[in-house]
């Protein structure tokens, strides 16, 4: 019997020697890693076999991942796109892009990628501009972008129509921070917080709690992940100095039935929806020293609490882990206690920041101290008020007419 050949791109059907009936089809190289990509359904029953193959081709069509009939809507397009994604980052972040992303979908979701232009994007940006700050609106166009940049590099489109568009206007709002002797006046007003119609009175426990958290915050400029999974473990002293060695922050990924967590990414569920997983980046593990002061009433704490070595050292009183929301209640609480103006809890990094610069801690210093990764972000972080400015251009720029004498003025009429 004469061989016939299936025509090129077709695939191949085989039995293997088990019974058990392949069809397979090489769809190409993987346009980012090079690597080898097939499409393959198989069945003990060839009919079976050849129904998930048409399946599954026919959803990698749709989603562009092979060639069709027609280009892939862009909505099916994000769906393949973020389905990748989420493999490579973390749960919080993927939930962030994926928020953008659907939301962009709203608009031109339907629209098949090949028939995308630049006017989409801006209607886009105009429809969502419309009900989103200009910071978050020029995320979502960031978030397109990325998705777009990807299926260009998939020969899915000639070229990105982002990069024809300008990105949304974004004017830079300077965080408002404490003045130098404020954050004192706030952590002495924490005993005072008191009762609230909202909540019961705080224990001396609690008021510890709150009292050094606060301490942390602007002593340390941890990050409020990085200072409530804080654990006694992490307490060190390097070389004669005491600090906190920071590897690890609490994080909300979601409920155990909910929460994807991607095999790379170390996590372990604490409670409800918070989990203990690792810093937000490489530049995140530091060692941050710590007052001697701040060291021993930690210590004290821990001894006193019967706290493990690998137990949180702040905790609700029903042994909770802090949650956000709680924290920022009473910063904002305390505040008020204190008469001091009301600044969000995060304005603590950017104090601690600027306190570091005020003190002329050199950058590479600064930036190891606050974990970042661009040092440009650790210049945003800092603040200096005009007292600073004004004694620097005294320093740089000194007064050229003081010594300037002072011409006589002679009136040749008299």
């Amino acid at each position: 019997m004469p061989t016939t050949r299936r025509t090129k791109g077709a695939g191949s059907v085989f039995q293997d020697k088990h019974g058990i009936w392949h069809f397979r089809r090489d769809i190409g190289p993987d346009p980012v890693t090079g690597r080898r990509r097939t499409v393959e359904a198989k069945s003990k029953n060839k009919a079976l076999a050849r129904q998930r193959y048409e399946e599954k081709v026919a959803e990698y069509q749709r989603t562009g991942v092979l060639p069709g009939a027609k280009s892939p809507r862009v909505a099916d397009y994000a769906e393949r796109w973020l389905a990748d994604y989420r493999t490579r980052v973390k749960p919080n972040t993927y939930t962030t892009r994926a928020g953008r992303i659907k939301a962009c979908c709203e608009v031109i979701g339907s629209i098949r990628l090949d028939q995308l232009t630049p006017e989409h994007i801006r209607l886009t940006m105009r429809t969502l501009g419309a009900r989103l700050a200009p910071s978050t609106l020029k995320d979502h166009y960031v978030s397109l972008k990325m998705m777009l940049d990807q299926a260009e590099l998939d020969g899915l489109i000639p070229i990105d129509p982002c990069r024809k568009v300008r990105p949304p206007r974004v004017e830079q709002t300077k965080t408002r921070i404490l003045d130098p002797d404020q954050p004192r006046k706030l952590i002495e007003a924490v005993p005072a917080i008191g009762h609230t119609e909202h909540r019961p009175s705080d224990t001396d426990d609690d008021t510890e709690t709150w009292t050094l958290l606060f301490e942390i915050a602007f002593m340390t400029g941890l990050r409020p992940g990085e200072r409530r999974a804080l654990m006694p473990y992490q307490l060190e002293t390097r070389r004669g100095i005491h600090g906190i060695n920071v590897c690890q922050q609490i994080q909300r990924y979601g409920t155990p039935d909910r929460a994807i967590i991607p095999k790379w990414l170390d996590a372990t569920h604490l409670w409800g929806a918070l989990w203990l997983t690792t810093p937000k980046t490489a530049a995140g593990r530091r060692f941050v020293p710590l007052p001697d002061g701040l060291w021993q009433r930690l210590h004290d704490r821990i001894r006193r609490l019967h706290i493990g070595d690998h137990d949180l050292v702040f905790t609700t009183h029903l042994g909770r882990p802090v949650s956000d929301s709680n924290e920022r209640r009473h910063f904002k609480a305390a505040l008020a206690a204190a008469g001091l103006p009301d600044v969000k809890l995060y304005s603590a990094r950017h104090w601690t920041a600027t306190m570091t610069a005020l003190a002329d801690m050199p950058d590479d210093a600064r930036i190891a101290i606050m974990g970042h990764t661009d040092p440009a972000m650790t210049r945003r972080y800092t603040h200096r008020d005009i007292v600073s400015i004004a004694g620097l251009m005294a320093q740089a720029i000194p007064d050229i007419a003081s010594d300037v004498i002072e011409a006589e003025i002679i009136d040749e009429d008299a």
